[in-house]
């Protein structure tokens, strides 16, 4: 009797997981692209792309931004799902009310790529403080949803001509968090000075960067650092780097634009401007937290703690000694167990 109840619960929610993904591939089942050198033993940051609304195939991307193998050359796994598919065949992603939920059917994007997120941390050995999300145009803007609903989960997300929220109290990011934005000033598509899509407005780059450091307590007047080569179809160094400095927790949360002079919808990354990505990915984390019950430094509180503690019992200069008594004890348990789950900041 409890087999076929166990199989009618699984079926159950099999069927409701299903549902709930139907027009988009289950998060279990995006493909996972992984470095030649990739070790289970050591922790892996993860970089997933949103691509941007797309007729008839997200395939566009692997020649307009192609990712996949830099991302991998990089020491990053890399993940690029799909969108949900509109009555007129185009993919698309529900990221806010400008873009580009172009029906209203209103799929939870946001809770699918967390889904996404938890269902290759399953798999893979994924560093927690290295999570990062990159996306283009309506990927882009699902990128700043994302850092707005999700803060927590992501290192950085780097947004590439997209824009947040034209009404920011639609955005309510409960911590700090890493956000670069890419725009070409020539873009023809989502206007550097903003405008509207439909008739719905969507801010314009100053106005989105200027939110980012606002939250995350920088300065709202950006520092010049520099000019290189991002656009290789741009003759000259057209990308000028502008940094909001003196944030609260630098480490934790910044604010960065790249103006592409003269830079269009569709910027043609050059070999300096795909090391610049990687080298910004790879330069902002997210601060590691402190938390004393972590005795196996995996971020986590779990039984592996308490197996960990309970190995130590009655020892003196312990590092399970948690209220630092001299003996690790009940007391330490208590402890513990009363900081169960994932480390926080």
């Amino acid at each position: 009797m409890r087999v076929i109840l166990l199989v009618y619960v699984v079926t159950c929610l099999t069927a409701v997981l299903q549902a709930q993904w139907d027009d988009q591939t289950p998060p279990n089942e995006v493909e996972i692209y992984l470095p030649s050198d990739y070790n289970p033993k050591v922790k892996t940051p993860l970089v997933i792309f949103l691509h941007g609304f797309a007729p008839l195939t997200p395939a566009w991307y692997d020649i307009l931004l192609p990712l996949q193998k830099d991302a991998v050359n990089n020491g990053y796994i890399y993940a690029e799902p799909d969108g949900s598919v509109d009555g007129l065949g185009e993919y698309y992603w529900n990221a806010t009310d400008a873009c580009c939920d172009m029906f209203g059917n209103n799929p939870d994007h946001v809770g699918y790529i967390l889904a996404l997120v938890e269902s290759i941390q399953q798999q893979y050995n994924i560093d927690p403080q290295r999570i990062h999300l990159v996306g283009h145009s309506n990927g882009g803007f699902m990128c700043h949803r994302m850092a707005c609903e999700s803060p927590q989960t992501f290192a950085s997300i780097v947004s590439i001509a997209g824009a947040m929220w034209n009404e920011e109290f639609n955005c309510e990011p409960s911590e700090p968090i890493h956000v670069l934005e890419i725009h070409g000033t020539f873009d023809y598509i989502i206007w550097w000075v903003g405008g509207v899509i439909g008739l719905t407005p969507y801010p314009g780059v100053n106005t989105t960067i200027e939110f980012w450091a606002t939250h995350n307590g920088c300065s709202t007047t950006a520092t010049n650092g520099g000019n290189f080569d991002l656009d290789w179809l741009i003759w000259f160094d057209e990308t000028t780097r502008w940094i909001y400095e003196g944030c609260n927790d630098s480490v934790a949360g910044s604010a960065e634009l790249w103006e592409v002079t003269a830079g269009d919808h569709f910027p043609a990354m050059s070999d300096e401007g795909i090391h610049a990505l990687f080298e910004y990915l790879d330069t902002h984390s997210k601060s590691i937290p402190e938390c004393r019950s972590d005795l196996n430094s995996d971020q986590y509180v779990n039984v592996s703690d308490i197996l960990f503690l309970l190995g130590e019992w009655g020892e003196s200069n312990s590092v399970a000694d948690l209220n630092e008594d001299g003996t690790v004890s009940i007391s330490d348990l208590l402890i513990l167990i009363g900081e169960w789950g994932p480390c926080k900041n």
